[in-house]
């Protein structure tokens, strides 16, 4: 339902969904926007593109809003102003930054009440609902849509009205209220009557189908669905996609009570074809809940048909999607928490050493006192000699054990004293400083502290991953399998967690990979090699910096390149950058925490495959990354 309620969000700015008539006004709007004189105009102009660009292309959308953004502060033009935050506000939302969104909302929402815009008042307070429902603040949520409600009545925008009609009716059918829920879908699609056939009217049907399905309606759910894919036939966002797994759904509830073994495998085999042709719909949209959501749904039909393996198929790729966008606040306490087991089981195997050496030598000794009154001098001295040069050579090469293993236990522990220290004290500051002063602060102040502490929640996860992983690198516990793929597909796949933080510093990053260049290496080694690689290329490059990602394929090996404009290194920094006894590690270009942890994983994933890793960098111009991993037929794994 997420999805369902963003849609709206740009109804609140009123246009059409169509994606002809969208892009017909864009490309008006833009030639419009070339020959504007007037600055006012241009702001105007730039604010209904961002708005028209959300989902078509939010970069874009992005870049509008903040030329808005900048040309209204300088003209001191509040309305220009309020609308451009606003549009920031709807853009980090789609992107899932909800204290950023609310920031920029709440400033639109100041701005509009001080000139008592009522139009700009419901389209703000709609937006600040949205973001309340994402923190599972029902009470809040409802507050927010009820204020855009009533403010839309006074001004008499039907078309709002059905707006926050709907989304009213959303947070009722998250609080599991679905009767109210239901109402207040059938009164957003009594107020659209007039637009019997327009996307508005196809967005309620849709709710009204999966609210009957909540009900255990499922055939008035198949009926109201139906009619919503009729009206948006043609629209080629997720919005089908959501109706089609919505239908898979009640055909799968109506096979369950099916006494019919030939009508129930008919049910279902509608069922697995609906969500079939919605599962196409997310994977172009690279939509991980939704795809996450049709796997659960695949894998329960291939249960109820009987196909097993099938069905355990599907549930661990929902598993795994699942964990891969699980919140980042269970995944740093479950990291601390197999970091520290990881630790005091690597301290236990040392103390079990240090005893099994203790015990061979007690062993060696009584052997020696037996000995003496069996065999005569000469061989019990031989004897003797032999078994102590034996025995020193198993102490000296249990002690490299031992001492490489302290070595790299104080390392991990030197990391953890120095690099989580200052984040936990920044994070137990700002916390205290909530906890202390939380009724003396401004929304502004509270907001910051919510940015900051967000920040440093993720500057320590992404620490605590990088030990973690490392760890059990180190102890032999990551499972290994390489098989071949495409190079394009795995940086792609890479991009989802990175392309942000490269936004956030208007970095470009160009990937010029051939779709047929292959590489034979293990899915996950591969996958943390070119994220931390891509990762430290944006940490180290400088705002509106370039990346290029290539790679290339000869008889031998496959070999990827990772270039960056940033920073650079120098000669000495590179010759030790891949030591764990030698500390390496710079803050980023935005003051972003490194611990090198990250290049020492990736070393040790590279040379397991049988590969090579190198640098090229020189001081204030940039570093290049090389990797290369043998073809399938030259690797000895």
């Amino acid at each position: 339902m997420k999805k369902y309620i963003l849609f709206f969000l740009i109804l609140s700015i009123n246009f059409s969904f169509s994606q002809k008539s969208k892009q017909k006004e864009i490309d008006s709007l833009e030639i419009e926007l070339s020959h504007a004189k007037e600055d006012t105009l241009k702001v105007k102009i730039l604010d209904h593109l961002s708005a028209l660009n959300f989902y078509l292309d939010s970069n874009l959308s992005f870049k509008h809003a903040k030329s808005a953004l900048l040309l209204s502060q300088k003209l001191r033009y509040k309305k220009g102003t309020a609308y451009a935050y606003n549009n920031i506000g709807i853009y980090y939302l789609l992107k899932s930054d909800f204290p950023k969104a609310l920031n920029y909302v709440f400033k639109a929402l100041k701005i509009h009440e001080d000139r008592n815009n009522k139009y700009g008042i419901a389209s703000s307070s709609n937006a600040l609902g949205t973001i309340y429902v994402e923190f599972k603040n029902y009470k809040l949520a409802l507050s927010c849509y009820n204020k855009a409600l009533k403010t839309s009545k006074e001004i008499k925008d039907q078309e709002s009205i059905a707006t926050y009609l709907n989304n009213i009716g959303d947070v009722y059918l998250k609080m599991k209220k679905y009767p109210k829920a239901l109402f207040y879908f059938n009164k957003a699609l009594i107020t659209n009557g007039i637009r019997k056939n327009s996307f508005e009217s196809g967005l309620n049907y849709t709710n009204i189908g999966i609210t009957n399905n909540y009900l255990k309606q499922y055939e008035k759910s198949i009926k109201a669905t139906t009619k919503s894919i009729l009206i948006n036939k043609n629209d080629p966002s997720l919005f089908n996609g959501f109706n089609k797994i919505e239908l898979g759904k009640s055909y799968y509830f109506l096979a369950l009570e099916e006494q019919n073994k030939l009508k129930k495998e008919k049910l279902l085999q509608k069922s697995i074809d609906y969500i079939n042709e919605a599962m196409l719909l997310f994977t172009k949209h690279k939509s991980l809940i939704d795809i996450r959501d049709a796997y659960l749904y695949l894998s329960k039909i291939k249960k109820a048909q009987g196909k097993h393996e099938d069905a355990l198929y599907f549930f661990e790729k929902n598993t795994y999607l699942n964990d891969s966008i699980f919140s980042n606040k269970n995944k740093i306490q479950i990291a601390l928490l197999e970091s520290k087991r990881e630790i005091e089981l690597r301290d236990k195997k040392i103390e079990i050493q240090d005893l099994k050496i203790k015990n061979a030598s007690r062993k060696v000794y009584l052997l020696i006192t037996i000995s003496i009154g069996i065999l005569i001098l000469l061989a019990l001295f031989l004897w003797l000699y032999l078994s102590k040069r034996k025995t020193n050579q198993l102490l000296n090469d249990k002690n490299k054990i031992i001492s490489t293993i302290n070595s790299q236990k104080d390392k991990f522990f030197s990391i953890i004293a120095h690099d989580l220290r200052d984040p936990f004290n920044g994070f137990l500051g700002l916390s205290e400083l909530l906890a202390e002063d939380l009724d003396n602060m401004t929304k502004e102040e509270i907001q910051f502290a919510a940015v900051s502490m967000k920040s440093s929640a993720t500057n320590l996860f992404q620490l605590l991953e990088n030990l973690l992983e490392w760890s059990r690198m180190e102890q032999g516990l990551i499972p290994f399998a390489p098989q071949e793929k495409l190079v394009v597909s795995i940086v792609a796949e890479c991009m989802t967690t990175i392309q942000e933080a490269a936004n956030n510093k208007n970095i470009s990053i160009n990937i010029e990979i051939s779709e047929k260049t292959t590489v034979f290496a293990d899915n996950n080694s591969i996958h943390s090699v070119i994220r931390n690689l891509v990762s430290n290329a944006v940490k180290f490059t400088p705002e509106r910096g370039t990346i290029s990602i290539k790679a290339k394929e000869d008889d031998k090996k496959t070999t990827i390149s990772i270039t960056d404009t940033g920073i650079g290194m120098s000669a000495k920094m590179v010759e030790n950058l891949f030591r764990l006894d030698v500390e390496t590690n710079r803050n980023g270009t935005n003051d972003e925490p490194s611990t090198g942890l990250g290049l020492i994983l990736c070393k040790e994933f590279v040379e397991k495959h049988g590969g090579e890793i190198w640098v090229e960098s020189e001081e204030e111009k940039g570093t290049t990354f090389n990797i290369s991993f043998p073809n399938k037929k030259y690797s000895s794994i």
